[in-house]
């Protein structure tokens, strides 16, 4: 393998940019080859991969080059791509000869989102075992990753800092929602080569790359945005910089939490996401505002998780889901129990400055199969708003919906009198997973919110009709219906969920 000084040496990024769009190398042409219905799916071990036919045009060879990683004829390079295009990639530490016609690629260099981005390698072209070095360069194209890219903020900021950012993609996709500057910050000088090669490969000014520990670059220095797709799996011991995220998973998300109250401007987000714990008579929620110290006053903090899996799950299987041995299946049963891990959350972790805010808020929502980015910015929305003095105007003054996607059942009990009802749920799937008991006053409100009556008219009628108690203030009432909105059961004007609004 050539040393990583080699990587982008010879400067031609505009030049190897034009081979690679005039080559038809794309999303498209690579999933059409590989019979994939998008990049993501694509599998990073080779066995498993549908057999292909040999390359027939330019971009199948750059498929089978850059992607697949097997061996090809130097001469079909330049047969496929033009003249020259071997000595090309060779001059910027992209090419290996294996022999006097066999060449390989020494990275991973595919299209995403429009960018041209490389990252290591995860298999060796002639088949062998692939020895995985402690600081790979992790793919931006899979699953997960992908994940994290989907849900990004994509509204303008000043200054962004991504931290743990590996091949840059995040700031460059930050780049295009409009932020001023960003910074993608990692701790393996290895991934700020390859982010250094793809801003210049993308030809992005305002991105800076930099090898640091975390926020070690940045004393004294504030952000508006700090986004991470941190290492969180727990490892009794480090084999991959990517991925380990101390024996517990959060050693690197708890430090980049703790770091906030002196990195995260007043009105900044913080955007992670990762998996930490909900442990005895402390859930993640909570243990996550603990980290912000003697500032989390200023601080709301919002976890919306996407999966939940119980210690004994990790203990008896690895991420592939093979089976651990006895011995080490047993260490993690003892350290999950020394640490009273109840169960292991994976989600979005959003964290918001409001410095003087007086009231903040911790809230944790449930994500559904069809999660986006615009559910997680109606959550703050409204939250922010709620706990920022707009709660009773915006209750009182404005129409109020029962969405349609709500569930009503009733438990009844057999009385002296017959059945009489006993208690009541409610449950929804967008745009998070609720299920809550009401009482019966906020049944006979969700029966009469059609989206004419303001809140104030409701608010009335219940009095009148004795649904609520006739001292009731306007004030009790906004509060006494806020779960309501905030689990997306019932709608106002301002703030109706994504997939009402639509």
């Amino acid at each position: 393998m050539k040393p990583l000084e080699e990587l982008g040496l010879a400067g031609r990024y505009d030049e190897l940019r034009r081979v690679l769009e005039a080559a038809g190398y794309t999303e498209e042409t690579i999933c059409r080859r590989l019979r994939l219905n998008r990049l993501a799916d694509f599998e990073l071990e080779p066995s498993r991969r549908p057999a292909v036919p040999p390359p027939a045009t330019p971009s199948d060879l750059l498929v089978a080059f850059f992607l697949e990683g097997v061996y090809v004829s130097r001469a079909s390079v330049d047969t496929f791509l033009g003249p020259g295009v071997a000595a090309l990639f060779e001059g910027m530490g992209l090419l290996e000869a294996a022999d006097a016609d066999r060449c390989a690629a020494t990275v991973a260099l595919y299209p995403l989102d429009g960018l041209y981005i490389a990252s290591s390698r995860w298999s060796s072209a002639d088949g062998l075992v692939f020895e995985t070095p402690p600081d790979v360069v992790y793919p931006a194209l899979i699953r997960n990753t992908r994940l994290f890219l989907d849900l990004l903020p994509d509204t303008p900021c000043e200054n962004l800092l991504d931290l743990g950012s590996g091949t840059g993609i995040a700031v460059f996709e930050a780049s295009r929602y409009g932020a001023r500057h960003a910074w993608a910050a990692d701790i393996a000088e290895r991934s700020t080569r390859f982010a250094e090669f793809n801003r210049r490969l993308n030809a992005i000014d305002h991105v800076t790359a930099v090898t640091s520990d975390l926020y070690e670059h940045f004393e004294g220095q504030t952000f508006d945005r700090i986004v991470s797709h941190p290492p969180y799996m727990p490892v009794l011991s480090q084999k991959w910089i990517f991925m380990s995220g101390g024996e517990d998973g959060e050693q690197i998300t708890r430090r980049i939490i703790e770091g906030l109250p002196r990195h995260l401007d007043d009105g900044g987000l913080c955007f992670c996401l990762t998996m930490g714990s909900d442990r005895t008579g402390s859930p993640f929620e909570q243990r996550i505002r603990e980290w912000l110290g003697a500032d989390q006053s200023s601080f709301d903090v919002a976890l919306v998780v996407r999966k939940q899996m119980e210690p004994e799950q990790y203990a008896v299987r690895t991420v592939p889901f093979e089976p651990r041995p006895r011995a080490e299946a047993k260490a993690w049963r003892e350290l999950f129990a020394r640490l009273e891990v109840v169960s292991l959350v994976y989600g979005l972790v959003l964290i918001q400055r409001r410095n003087g805010a007086g009231r903040t808020f911790t809230v944790r929502r449930q994500a559904t199969p069809g999660f986006r980015r615009a559910d997680w910015q109606w959550l703050l929305s409204w939250e922010t708003a709620a706990a920022g003095g707009r709660l009773v105007p915006a209750v009182l003054d404005s129409r109020l919906y029962a969405s349609r996607r709500t569930d009503f059942s009733v438990l009844h009990g057999l009385t002296g009198e017959g059945w009489t009802p006993k208690s009541y749920r409610l449950s929804i799937d967008q745009p998070f997973s609720m299920d809550c008991k009401i009482d019966a006053w906020a049944a006979h409100l969700l029966a009469q919110c059609d989206g004419v009556k303001t809140g104030r008219q409701l608010f009335q009628q219940l009095k009148e009709t004795g649904a609520i108690p006739s001292q009731a203030s306007a004030s009790e009432f906004a509060e006494a219906v806020r779960p309501l909105i905030s689990g997306g059961f019932l709608e106002l004007e301002g703030f109706r969920p994504p997939q009402a609004a639509e």
